[in-house]
């Protein structure tokens, strides 16, 4: 029952044979040599970079490429984890070339047709059919990496009002560039297309299986796919369930399987079993490489915390909003309480740790830790540092922007209202323009999809409950590129909840880390109320 227990979780009986699917291939490792499994009825043909391809992988890299490679050809689905700033965009670019390279025909073999009697005969093209899903602000940054490294793959935007005159077309391009907002909506026509590949980019965008993107995804039809997100893991077991029933649907079986035969007993009990046997499943399918692993030459990046301590009229101000939250999350006060509240609670609790003005702009209540940060960022600017100031609140941001321009001092910025548009403009501005030293950002909309290596300053000025989106931020200045060593700097307000914060990132780091080495938590917040207000 022990020896055999594993498969038949994952197993169906027909007519007396065990049938096990093709993605749960490692369960039988326990029970016959690795040897003896044969996955792929095709031969293999090896990899090698093709001379169409612009660009000089790293050893890392070329490993990456041979990996998708071969999900590719054992008609399996791949999730590339590494790092932020390893190039998962390039190594992805890489497999399309070599994959368009097996679909396009020998020259000798190339057919020809002829629409009538008068008309020149027309080559039959093979096109790649990639249908890439990315966030809105990334489509720039595929558009010319794939004009960098690939020119000769053709690729359109399908974005935009423009897009339905693509429609009809959308089988005669190589890569189709799409957001994740224009598939939810157009999901009835795109579903009726045959794709080779559909990659989705960012793919946490996709964790929750009860979403509607989550659904119209998985209605559409494409022989290969793969996901490429920093962490499959960002809130919970339940995100790595939805990545895992994207790139190979029924892997790890049905989600109330799943819920209570691996999510309850590793959250709740941290069940050393399960993980192991979760493990056994997902890491054939998950590739997790990290800098410190593959990229050896990058710069050294040096993190320092500066606590910071609030004013007088601030400290007051505080306390007595703690006091009406204690009361009112830990059942004090009768008011029936919810998620979305508790939120908004411990929001403007991290709002008065920033700033008083945060929660009421009215107020002439002076800020420690805005004190001890604009003295930092004196410091920087007079000795011509350049550096990227990061924060959760765009109205804390603006604080600092008011002050820049009290002390002219020259900076640009990026938040959720930037026009996708003007994102290539500011960012090749801070990049080439030495005058300007800062370069203010929300941590959602700046997050990804930025390359920031003139910076060699990080400043993050409020601590997220997921450490994993402050180091996709560090990583827009520690990356491929950069050429100095990085200092990142948190600022923490003493005695307040963002204290709490740093402990409970580190508490809950661990889980993740065990099952497939990703630097992100499983985060219950409504859990950790009664610390999180001490």
């Amino acid at each position: 029952m022990t020896r055999y227990k594993k498969l038949a979780n994952f197993s169906s009986v027909k007519d007396d044979k065990i049938l096990v699917n093709k993605s749960n291939y490692t369960l039988l490792t326990e029970l016959v040599p690795p040897e003896e499994i044969e996955i792929n009825k095709n031969p293999e043909t090896t990899y090698e970079p093709s001379p169409k391809l612009k660009a000089t992988l790293r050893p890392y890299q070329e490993e990456g490429v041979k990996w998708l490679v071969k999900h590719q050809q054992n008609e399996l689905g791949a999730c590339l984890a590494d790092d932020m700033g390893l190039g998962k965009t390039l190594q992805t670019i890489a497999a399309l070339v070599f994959t368009k390279e097996l679909l396009t025909p020998a020259p000798e073999s190339v057919q020809t047709i002829r629409l009538d009697l008068f008309s020149d005969p027309l080559e039959v093209k093979t096109y790649l059919k990639a249908l890439i899903v990315l966030p809105s602000s990334l489509v720039f940054n595929w558009a010319q990496e794939i004009l960098k490294f690939a020119p000769h793959l053709t690729i359109t935007k399908y974005t935009g009002s423009e897009r339905k005159k693509i429609l009809p077309y959308l089988e005669t391009y190589d890569v189709i560039l799409t957001t994740y907002t224009t598939l939810l909506k157009d999901i009835s026509q795109l579903q009726k297309t045959n794709f080779n590949y559909i990659i989705t980019d960012e793919s946490q965008q996709i964790k929750n299986k009860e979403s509607k993107i989550f659904k119209a995804i998985n209605e559409i039809q494409a022989t290969h796919k793969i996901s490429l997100s920093g962490t499959p893991i960002e809130n919970s077991l339940s995100d790595l369930w939805s990545q895992m029933e994207f790139i190979n649907p029924g892997m790890l079986g049905s989600f109330p399987f799943f819920k209570d035969h691996f999510k309850i007993p590793i959250e709740k009990h941290q069940n050393k079993e399960r993980i192991e046997e979760l493990k056994l499943l997902i890491d054939p399918f998950i590739l997790r490489r990290t800098k410190e692993q593959v990229a050896k030459d990058l710069p050294d990046v040096s993190e320092q915390i500066i606590y910071t301590e609030m004013l007088s009229a601030q400290e007051k101000a505080y306390e007595s909003q703690k006091s009406a939250a204690r009361n009112l999350l830990l059942g004090i006060d009768t008011t029936a309480t919810n998620k979305i509240h508790i939120l908004n609670t411990l929001t403007n609790l991290r709002q008065l740790a920033n700033h008083p003005k945060l929660v009421n702009v009215t107020t002439e209540d002076p800020s420690g830790k805005f004190k001890d940060v604009t003295s930092y960022l004196e410091t920087l600017v007079r000795s011509n540092k350049k550096a990227l100031i990061f924060s959760s609140f765009v109205g804390h941001l603006e604080l600092y922007k008011e002050w820049c321009q009290s002390q002219n001092i020259s900076f640009t910025s990026l938040t959720g209202q930037t026009k996708s548009s003007d994102r290539e403009k500011i960012v090749r501005d801070f990049q080439e323009n030495d005058s300007i030293s800062l370069f203010f950002i929300s941590l959602k909309a700046g997050g990804v999809g930025l390359n920031l290596t003139k910076a060699s300053y990080v400043i993050l000025l409020d601590p997220w409950w997921n450490p994993f989106i402050e180091k996709q931020a560090i990583a827009r200045a520690h990356r491929i590129g950069q050429k100095n060593n990085v200092m990142v700097t948190r600022f923490i307000t003493k005695n307040t909840i963002e204290e709490k914060i740093l402990q409970l990132q580190e508490r809950k780091q661990n889980l993740s880390e065990e099952i497939i080495d990703i630097n992100a938590i499983p985060d219950y917040i409504e859990n950790d109320l009664e610390e999180l207000l001490k």
